[in-house]
């Protein structure tokens, strides 16, 4: 690289770097990233309406409020308060251009959902131009919503950390801010661990692109693991939010404390009680899993009705249900059948399959609805005995063969 563009490359850094230094001390301003947004789900729980982006915003709205509710001295700036997409690079120059003194980005961890596997959890993290091993899949999951910009991959060419440019650009940011980084991330770790009774999973570094962008002390926040059960419904829980903010929120206030002498009230967190809700919300949840599986558990036991030949009068109607049609007669194990043992009749030169037998309507309505998901365009016949009994002649003759 030239030696006049190196220069410009450092001036212009130099002058980003600093510019939060020259700003009016009188007001801290602290910029709130509720990560992902819009058709960006970011991951996904179970049902797959628990989404993060949801966590995430909801999280994060209520750290605003109670900044505002307790810190007038603090400004809080969101890059986005609604269900909307914005892209990383917009999420930076939102931080960039307020002079932040503080970027939180609020996110939700997960991994493959398995049984074995169920991490519980909270963790910080900071920048780092070179990638730990054990923080590779963090980066890719939350590098990724660079596959939602439709120049993505050109716009982010210098998050190869290994290119001169990549590291003259931000050699000077990463030395003044790192250290004020991993400062507020312990404090965040602090809070949420002890105060807020959350699995301590450490401060890390990775190379994250929301992080790199910025330019002051920025921290990537996850609350907790979507895939695993347990902290998926704390995190779905308005209680739980309200815990995991009022962590977030006490960690900036101490943060604001030690750099403007300013003290803040902060948040007493009853974590007994947000404990006592979650497990009685576990507590109906499992009850609800369990009624749903015996009854689930009862539809899969209780016998298909035996189709059956009732007493009936010369006159009176049979109810049948025509399941399909087919050119010629099917094999008893035919998949079209699937798993049924119907009866069948020849007419017209096609060979139709019943199934069921009863002059009750009311009965043969029901058997219908029983089988509606294996034969959905099944409907109902009726037969007069007389046929019935031609009917039952031509059955009989198809068992013997």
């Amino acid at each position: 690289m030239p030696h006049y563009i190196r220069t410009l490359l450092w001036t212009a850094i130099m002058l980003c770097t600093s510019a939060s230094i020259w700003a009016d001390d009188t007001q801290f301003v602290v910029v709130l990233d509720a990560g992902h947004g819009g058709h960006d789900s970011g991951a996904v729980g179970l049902p797959k309406t628990n989404r993060e982006k949801d966590i995430n915003l909801a999280i994060t709205l209520k750290v605003g409020n109670l900044i505002q509710q307790n810190c007038p001295d603090v400004k809080v700036i969101y890059t986005r308060q609604t269900d909307v997409f914005v892209t990383l690079s917009d999420r930076a120059d939102i931080a960039n251009k307020a002079n932040a003194d503080l970027f939180v980005s609020i996110h939700t961890n997960a991994i493959d959902r398995s049984p074995s596997r169920q991490p519980m959890g909270v963790q910080s993290y900071t920048l780092s131009l070179k990638t730990a091993s054990t923080n590779l899949e963090v980066e890719k999951r939350e590098n990724s919503v660079i596959q939602f910009e439709a120049d993505g991959q050109q716009k982010y060419s210098f998050m190869n950390p290994n290119s001169p440019e990549s590291e003259i650009m931000f050699e000077l940011m990463q030395q003044r801010d790192m250290q004020e980084s991993v400062n507020f991330a312990r404090l965040a770790q602090d809070e949420m661990v002890h105060s807020g009774g959350r699995k301590d999973l450490g401060v890390q570094q990775a190379n994250l692109a929301v992080l790199r962008l910025t330019y002051m002390p920025s921290v990537l926040l996850e609350v907790g693991f979507i895939s695993t059960p347990a902290e998926e419904t704390f995190l779905m829980s308005d209680a739980g939010r309200t815990v995991m903010a009022q962590c977030i929120y006490n960690a900036i206030s101490r943060y604001k404390t030690q750099h403007t002498g300013r003290m803040s009230n902060l948040e007493r967190i009853d974590i007994q009680a947000t404990q006592q809700q979650i497990a009685a919300l576990l507590a109906q949840q499992q009850n609800e899993t369990a009624t749903a599986d015996t009854l689930k558990t009862q539809e899969t036991t209780t016998t298909t009705p035996t189709p059956t030949e009732p007493a009936t009068t010369e006159d009176s109607p049979i109810f049948k249900i025509q399941l399909l049609t087919a050119q010629k007669p099917l094999p008893a194990n035919s998949p079209q059948l699937k798993g049924i043992q119907p009866d069948y009749y020849e007419e017209d030169g096609l060979y139709k399959y019943t199934y069921g037998a009863t002059p009750d309507y009311n009965t043969i309505l029901k058997l219908k609805r029983q089988i509606a998901d294996k034969f959905p365009g099944a409907f109902i016949i009726a037969f007069r005995s007389g046929e019935k009994m031609q009917l039952q002649e031509a059955i009989n003759e198809w068992k013997r063969k």
